[in-house]
């Protein structure tokens, strides 16, 4: 189902830990956990440019938040003190202790996937279901070398923001192409524009320029075991970040997981194949595997 023609939710704000968090809410039914989507790391991430073809699928059946972290979209720009999973989990936390939200499931992109597990580990209780997408926790592949940790994935931001004139819509077009999709066709104008205008915000580009702004860097392997929540972890086998290595470690070692691997999809699936997403993350979340 196309949900292109869906319109952009009003913005809200709401203070946490004395930091202006940004989120976007589409109401459903009440008599089911919200869920809260986290986005990637991306350039010009957000929360609802990276679920948007999901929010029709998913307001059905729950309330739904498209929260921007810290650093993204309309959130504040600080500089990340402290190690970067744990840090915006505490944001996350405070996030729904401010609007309220005593339990929720939790859909992730990439990086919000890392933030979700450290959550999870320390707040379980808070959570419902976890759902994670090209999700890696961890410093250092299991067989083969993280391509995100090498030094063409270092050039990904300098490349984007300074080179060949700055950011521009056909270099946030080219990025999506060759880092997050498979299929070049399926890179839409909407998404693209969406992507393009939140990474020129000027507070971010100013950001950028301090030295360790992102935070500095956590690696979960050892807490990957303490992760109880039921999760489900969707993997595209054309992923530029990593191979399967990665989710198939996360399966192991969380106490309840299972791995959905589409073969036509990389790092981005929900946005590449959105019906396929959809259908198999509320399945999930209705509790097919309780």
């Amino acid at each position: 189902m196309s949900t292109a023609h869906l319109e952009t939710p009003a913005s809200r704000f709401v203070t946490v830990d004395g930091l202006r968090l940004h989120y976007q809410q589409i109401d459903g039914p009440q008599d089911s956990l919200p869920v809260i989507f986290t986005h990637g790391g991306g350039p010009g991430s957000t929360g609802w440019s990276n679920f948007r073809l999901s929010a029709q699928a998913f307001a059905k059946h729950h309330r739904c938040y498209f929260l921007d972290l810290p650093q993204y979209g309309q959130s504040d720009m600080v500089v990340v003190d402290g190690p970067v999973f744990s840090w915006h989990a505490q944001k996350l936390l405070g996030f729904m202790d401010a609007l309220g939200i005593a339990r929720a499931h939790l859909v992730n992109q990439s990086f919000g996937g890392c933030v979700a597990i450290r959550l999870a580990v320390d707040h379980g209780e808070r959570l419902g279901r976890l759902v994670m997408i090209g999700s890696q926790p961890v410093a250092h592949g299991v067989i083969n070398p993280l391509p995100l940790a090498s030094k063409h994935a270092r050039g990904i931001f300098p490349d984007y923001f300074r080179e060949t004139g700055g950011p521009s819509l056909e270099k946030m077009r080219a990025l999506i192409a060759r880092l997050e999709f498979h299929d070049d066709s399926r890179v839409d104008d909407e998404n693209v524009r969406l992507r393009y205008e939140a990474s020129i915000n000027p507070a971010f580009l100013d950001l950028i320029k301090t030295p360790g702004f992102f935070g500095r860097p956590e690696d979960l392997t050892a807490l990957l075991p303490q992760v109880k929540v039921p999760t489900m972890i969707f993997w595209g086998l054309h992923d530029w970040f990593g191979g399967i290595d990665v989710p198939m470690l996360m399966l192991n070692r969380f106490r309840d997981a299972r791995l959905h691997v589409v073969g036509n999809a990389a790092h981005h699936l929900q946005t590449e194949r959105p019906d396929e997403f959809n259908a198999a993350a509320l399945a999930f979340l209705g509790g097919y595997a309780a």
